[in-house]
Formats: structure tokens, C-alpha cells, sequence
């Protein structure tokens, strides 16, 4: 193993199981010292000498890994990074969807398609909480990986909200949690998702550049901060056929939370 890599310690009161931990580490390392297809990974005796963790937890977090089809595990030899032919995504709600994209080394850029107050009714957000302000704004950007549509972003927050960054800000940053979170009435204490398959009109195929009979998937949410008011509802329109979704969930005491 390169030297030039720091292990970070293991955080035993995070809400993650260790063995999440140790597998996101070792994507981070993998994206660090820009292993290719076939490199070999971090072995487990390597692990343990830098990890006060069990084998048996190394091997869980291994484990994960060739499910999520980012290694391959080969008898004798080793763990080695494998090319992935799918993007599987495991959706860390602390840092989002595209902070999860940037967890597994996908780099995401944004395209700012709007930014404007919301005057008529939109038909997407129909049923769901009130977002907390006379004037509403919405923000629309486009998230693009290695030059492919991954998915279309809408963001109803108060108009105020949009108005404490920049538009390079709102064009280039992780908006939940990273823009959101400077702010303590910004700061998502609760939420809820829905998903739902619903056509899109004809500016939202045309964005995607996808055809109406193209499958879609649509995460709607809604966001409340520690006053239980909805600052903001949200959605990411995802073309079904690039990218896979996937959620871990542990259950905890008595109740379950998603570990990622």
C-alpha cells in the first residue's frame, strides 16, 4: 500500500456501521491514488494494521463493495478494483445525491437552467407540505457525469433562500447539504421522500433529451428544519436507464435509519 494515503480514524458513534465506513475509505483511497480497472485494493492484513476493527468487519465492508460492483474479490490473490458497468448509487441522505456520486469518485457537474420566482402552480408539487414564505423561488440545474444527463434537479425554496449565494454558487455546489447547511433555518432536521413515475412536460423531456416513452424515475422531497417548517421541496428526475438507486437500512433500538 502507498504510503501517501492517510486511513481516517473509525468513527464509533456515527449512526454508520463500521463496515460502511471501512468500504467508503476504501473507495476514497481508490479515488485518491487514481487506481484503475484491475489495481489491487487494500488487503485485509494492510487493514487491520491500520484499523483497530475485526477481520470479520474488513470482510463485511469487502463484501459490500463487489455488491455495489466496484471490486472483484479473487482467492489468494487479492481485492481489485473492478470497472463498474452500471453506476450504482448508495444515497447517503447526509450528503446527498450527488454527494453520494462524489463518495464513489463520480465527479458531477451542474448546469443552471433557471432561476426565477415561482408565480404559477406547479403541477409536481401538488399534495406535498408548503414551503414557509409568500414568495417562492425555484432553482433548476441539470447534473451531468463525463458529459452524460444523469438526472434534472428542482428546488422550491422561500425567495430569500437563493438569494444568499451566488448564481457560480448555485451552478457549482452540492445545494443539499452543502449551500443549505451555512444557514441554521436551512439545516434539514426531518424528511420525506416519495418516488412516483410521472410523464414530464414537454421542456423537461426536451432537457433530458429523452422521448415521453423513455422510463423515468422521480424522487420527490420534502425538508424541515429544527422549527418543523418546510424550507424547501425538492425533486431529482433520473433517466432509469443510466443510473441505479439503491438504500441500506439498519434497524437501530426500536426504530430503522438508512446507514446509506
Amino acid at each position: 500500500m502507498n504510503n501517501e494515503y492517510q486511513f481516517q480514524s473509525i468513527d464509533r458513534n456515527s449512526y454508520k456501521p463500521i463496515y460502511i465506513q471501512i468500504s467508503e475509505m476504501i473507495i476514497d483511497y481508490a479515488r485518491t491514488m487514481e487506481l484503475k480497472h484491475g489495481d489491487i485494493l487494500p488487503s485485509e492484513n494492510m487493514l487491520l494494521s491500520k484499523l483497530d476493527v475485526s477481520r470479520n468487519t474488513i470482510r463485511l465492508a469487502v463484501d459490500r463493495l463487489e455488491k455495489l460492483d466496484f471490486a472483484t474479490k479473487i482467492r489468494g490473490q487479492g481485492t481489485f478494483l473492478k470497472k463498474k458497468l452500471k453506476r450504482t448509487v448508495n444515497l447517503d441522505l447526509t450528503q446527498g445525491f450527488e454527494g453520494a456520486l462524489n463518495l464513489l469518485g463520480v465527479t458531477v457537474e451542474n448546469k443552471l437552467i433557471e432561476k426565477r420566482l415561482v408565480n404559477e402552480r406547479i403541477q409536481w408539487i401538488d399534495g406535498l407540505s408548503s414551503v414557509k414564505s409568500d414568495k417562492i423561488m425555484l432553482i433548476r440545474r441539470l447534473k451531468l457525469a463525463s458529459g452524460k444527463i444523469l438526472a434534472l434537479e428542482d428546488r422550491i425554496l422561500p425567495a430569500h433562500v437563493p438569494d444568499r449565494y451566488s448564481d457560480k454558487e448555485l451552478e457549482e455546489v452540492n445545494i443539499n447539504p452543502n449551500l443549505l447547511e451555512r444557514y441554521p433555518d436551512t439545516i434539514t432536521k426531518r424528511m420525506k421522500y416519495y418516488f412516483v413515475s410521472q410523464p414530464l412536460n414537454q421542456q423537461e423531456n426536451d432537457l433530458l433529451k429523452v422521448t415521453p416513452a423513455t422510463p423515468l424515475l422521480q424522487r420527490i422531497g420534502e425538508y424541515f428544519n429544527s422549527a418543523g417548517d418546510c424550507f424547501m421541496v425538492g425533486r431529482h428526475i433520473f433517466v432509469s436507464e443510466l443510473i441505479d438507486l439503491s438504500y441500506e437500512f439498519e434497524k437501530t433500538d426500536d426504530f430503522w435509519i438508512l446507514t446509506s
